[in-house]
């Protein structure tokens, strides 16, 4: 029997934790409430171009860096040859879906991100989807793991597929609903391009608060991308 609707056998702590859990959901039922996925605010989209065109045109004019990949394997030599030539061991990563990836290559990864401090700042990470009307990628704690895996690196690589490119913003933020319902991730994050700042002597600064360059490495569908 259940005391105010909790287990009686849980600690005080637990059923603290439950209360609190439950007010958040409470008072946040629909997530995305206030915004009007039918809305289209953002740039215009040419139905013509597709979406995937319009994604690494617009990505690339973002500044960032696009290598596509027919088979797996060709991108995982690709990498190990990077890794090499630019003394990039350990790539850093919280990311399930990167370490699955790599787990038979002799790829070193960390996931301790103090090392960023000392080593060679770059991180690998994967996505929940790329935008084609924006040219940007949107990414979660449930997919790269922490925040940290795209905050604090110099160079951040992120491995994505075709299948997980969609059209318009709101086409993402539907995606992220049906895919997580009611247990959205706690971060999410739309990445467009590298950190700028002109806080300094009202000078541009590229990687102020973040990372300085961005590379995508789209990895052709063989098998479906779950995480």
């Amino acid at each position: 029997m259940s005391v105010f609707g909790y287990n009686k056998d849980c600690t005080s702590k637990e059923q603290i934790l439950t209360k609190v859990r439950e007010a958040i959901l409470e008072k946040d039922e629909k997530h995305f409430s206030t915004i009007n996925l039918q809305d289209d605010t953002w740039l215009p989209f040419d139905e013509e171009d597709g979406a995937e065109f319009t994604f690494v045109k617009r990505f690339k004019e973002n500044g960032g860096i696009f290598m596509y990949f027919e088979e797996m394997e060709h991108f995982k030599e690709a990498m190990q040859q990077f890794v090499a030539e630019n003394n990039w061991s350990p790539l850093l990563t919280t990311s399930p879906y990167i370490k699955e990836i790599f787990a038979d290559s002799e790829i070193e990864f960390s996931d301790d991100y103090k090392d960023m401090e000392r080593k060679n700042k770059v991180s690998i990470i994967d996505c929940e989807c790329m935008i084609a009307q924006t040219g940007s990628i949107m990414v979660s704690d449930a997919t790269a793991g922490s925040r940290a895996a795209y905050a604090f690196a110099d160079t951040l690589i992120v491995v994505a597929h075709p299948s997980q490119i969609v059209a318009k913003m709101k086409d993402a933020f539907w995606l992220m609903k049906e895919k997580y319902c009611d247990n959205q991730p706690a971060i999410m994050t739309i990445i467009s391009r590298s950190t700028r700042s002109t806080d300094i002597e009202n000078s541009s600064v590229v990687g102020a608060y973040g990372f300085r360059q961005i590379a995508l490495f789209l990895v052709e569908d063989l098998t479906t991308h779950t995480s």
